[in-house]
């Protein structure tokens, strides 16, 4: 995100974290449909840097999401904790 879209959009944090806090979304790549089995993009971006990781998830069942976060933490130059 750049710097004018940071200054122009009020944003409530807790202080200042260090790098490997991260936030968590999932974007659905189901067309006009919810229903059934679809991909999934998980997306962590870490609120210091804004480095930002993508994960494919099939179904967002707890196992399915656990080895996802997982992934995406090896991904990161920093320590990460989701």
């Amino acid at each position: 995100m750049s710097s004018a879209v940071r200054r122009s959009v009020p944003v409530r944090t807790f202080g200042d974290p260090p790098p490997g806090y991260v936030g968590v979304d999932f974007v659905a790549h189901s067309g006009t449909s919810s229903s059934g089995s679809f991909v999934q993009t998980m997306v962590l971006t870490d609120i210091a840097t804004g480095w930002t990781e993508c994960v494919p998830v099939r179904t967002r069942d707890s196992g399915n999401v656990s080895v996802a976060i997982k992934q995406a933490r090896s991904f990161f130059p920093f320590p990460c904790g989701a």
